[in-house]
């Protein structure tokens, strides 16, 4: 015995390992050997030996053998077991250490718990010896071994060697299984010498093996438990866990997972014909329209045709959302809209905006340069665009919690004040003009169908995360990762559902006279974001330059047109609009507006700020019952 753990010592030095972790001690378990030789008196003898590695210090280990669950009547473990523990020096051979046993009592078994403390580096190899009492049931046809010698181990086992060896050295009428789970790879059985030898390449910590087998009733000279036979039922349990062995990992791994692909597809479907039900069309990208449908504003515009307003794109609501228009894009347009139509002039130095007449200029145009540029200012610098709401950062070290929060919501109530303000001047403005309203509800109908889709989208998430869980617990990888990959589809649906759904919701839905007119703004953006495909005389004579430019700037276009007014050598009538493009104020405008996102995301915090106090902080199969495991300490 002693040659055979040393061979087995040595050998498993090879084997590539991880460290486990218990209670401050890491260690690895090499190896787990272990026979159960059965006697025709119906007691066997257990021998386990067992290679620690240690990465750490430690005091000794302990391994447990219980009787809990279905072991058969009068099935005991003898208290004493034998205890040896050797270490394996440096020139690979045993050496016996002293070591203090302590025997305790559980509830339902054994712990042998070994002191012989040592450290970082050492190997050790511990040696139990269990005697056991009624190992088996005796049927009046067959013995039957239905057991759990392996079920609460701390860490991993590298690799077990479990033989067992029967009252006879005949195997022709008996039958050897043992299982880890329905979701593992079976353990590999062989017959040699007259017994049963199980290897497994990999046990998980606490992690169970299963032994089933029977032999003979002759094989026993004892008193026969139950009068009854056994063998046809011993067969059927066996025939149905090899089925449940292929069935369940094919449930996990792709029926359920094709149930979540048909509940995505379904809301895929339904989607759709939301889509087809909302009759929300887009004029085609071929489609073009050489001039605006209608002399708008792009305030007025934005709001009329596209139901947005400034507090919808504003920095506050918009992170990460994108609509048909862009808050950058409004402002810059805006801007540019007021220059083209001389309310607005940019000084001879380059440096600054001026309103010639304040009585040219519309309620809802002073309200936003009011919102932009602040109130009762006779020059706007060109670069000082929202900095009636600068906040600093270093407000947080500078000063006292009232000031920074009072500060904040300063900023965050004159801001939202003035888009407030805005918003409603453009409103009425809107209404002056008599414009219809071209937008309208969501039917019940579409209401219905969009519940559908998060319904059936929400089920395949739910099922999928709730199999996957099921599959990372069973340890069953296959089934994890086509549960894992459908979650993450499921998720990608659902985000792109509610995108869509709050595109609706802000931007609302277009009656047919709504679709009509908003058709025609989609044919007029696609003329500009195409406007290099067309040929001059295609252009002469049905291009205004100077409103082109301005709606050019509201879709997001404007470094396209001025590319091509320079290639083209192409000169606006307007003087201001010239002097536009060689200042190009969108620069200086857009970097402010980039600078606002920042301010409010300052201000918000400011608003909320609060000093910290500080934070606190695989199932069985034949139904067999005992139980063993261990670790260190």
């Amino acid at each position: 015995m002693k040659k055979l753990l040393l061979f087995l010592a040595t050998c498993l030095s090879l084997i590539t390992t991880s460290l486990v972790s218990a209670k401050d001690v890491d260690y690895n378990i090499r190896l787990y050997w272990g026979k159960l030789t059965l006697n025709k008196d119906n007691t066997a003898t257990f021998q386990q030996d067992l290679v620690y590695d240690f990465a750490s210090s430690y005091n000794g280990q302990y391994v447990t053998l219980g009787s809990a669950g279905n072991v058969p009547k009068g099935f005991k473990i003898n208290s004493h077991p034998e205890v040896k523990a050797y270490e394996v020096n440096k020139q690979g051979k045993l050496i016996k250490r002293p070591i203090k046993t302590k025997i305790e009592q559980l509830s339902d078994g054994y712990r042998a718990k070994v002191y012989n403390g040592g450290h970082s580096g050492d190997r050790v190899v511990l040696s139990l010896k269990w005697k056991l009492h009624h190992v088996t049931t005796i049927y009046s046809d067959i013995a039957e071994l239905n057991w759990t010698p392996i079920s609460d181990w701390d860490a991993p086992l590298d690799k077990v060697v479990l033989t067992v060896k029967g009252p006879s050295n005949l195997l022709a009428v008996s039958r050897f299984h043992a299982h880890t789970g329905y979701f593992k790879k079976q353990p590999k059985v062989t017959q040699k010498n007259g017994n049963y030898e199980v290897n497994i390449e990999g046990l998980g910590k606490n992690k169970k093996l299963e032994l089933h087998a029977y032999w003979d009733r002759s094989d026993f000279a004892v008193a026969t438990d139950k009068s009854s036979k056994r063998l046809s039922k011993f067969q059927a349990l066996e025939s149905k866990i090899a089925i449940r062995q292929k069935f369940y990992p094919l449930l996990v791994g792709w029926l359920f997972p094709m149930v979540s692909a048909i509940l995505i597809l379904i809301s895929t479907v339904l989607y759709a014909t939301w889509k087809v039900v909302l009759g929300q069309r887009k004029a085609a990208r071929h489609m073009h329209l050489f001039s605006p449908p209608a002399d708008l504003s792009p305030l007025i515009l934005s709001r009329y045709v596209y139901d947005l307003e400034i507090q919808e794109l504003s920095p506050l609501k918009t992170k990460r959302k994108r609509y048909d228009l862009g808050f950058k894009e409004l402002i810059q347009a805006s801007l540019l809209d007021l220059i083209d139509q001389g309310k607005l002039v940019i000084a001879d130095d380059h440096k600054s905006f001026f309103v010639p007449d304040w009585n040219r200029v519309e309620n809802y145009e002073k309200n936003f340069l009011i919102f932009v540029y602040g109130d009762n200012k006779k020059t706007m610098p060109i670069d000082g665009a929202f900095a009636d709401y600068k906040i600093d950062k270093s407000i947080f070290k500078g000063s006292n919690e009232t000031e920074i929060r009072r500060r904040g919501g300063e900023i965050l109530h004159l801001f939202e004040n003035r888009m407030e303000k805005l918003d409603k001047a453009v409103k009425n403005k809107i209404r002056a003009l008599s414009l219809s309203d071209i937008h309208r509800e969501r039917t019940d109908e579409e209401k219905t169908q969009l519940i559908l889709v998060y319904f059936f989208a929400s089920a395949a998430l739910l099922f999928a995360f709730f199999v996957g869980a099921f599959a990372l617990i069973k340890g069953y990888w296959l089934g994890l990762g086509t549960n894992l990959l459908l979650l993450i589809v499921a998720s990608l649906f659902l985000i792109f559902y509610r995108r869509k759904d709050d595109y609706y919701s802000v931007s609302s839905l277009l009656t047919q006279e709504g679709l009509t007119i908003k058709q025609g703004w989609d044919s007029f953006e696609n003329m500009i974001r195409d406007i290099k495909k067309f040929d001059d005389v295609e252009l002469e004579g049905v291009i205004i330059w100077n409103r082109i430019l301005v709606y050019a700037t509201l879709y997001g276009y404007a470094e396209r047109v001025q590319n091509y007014l320079k290639v083209n050598n192409i000169h606006l009538q307007n003087s201001q609009m010239n002097a536009y493009l060689e200042i190009n104020p969108s620069y200086y405008v857009g970097r402010s507006t980039a600078d606002l996102s920042t301010y409010t995301s300052t201000a918000t915090s400011a608003s909320n700020f609060s000093v910290s106090s500080g934070s606190s902080g695989g199932g069985g199969f034949s139904g067999g019952g005992g139980g063993g495991g261990g670790g260190a300490f």
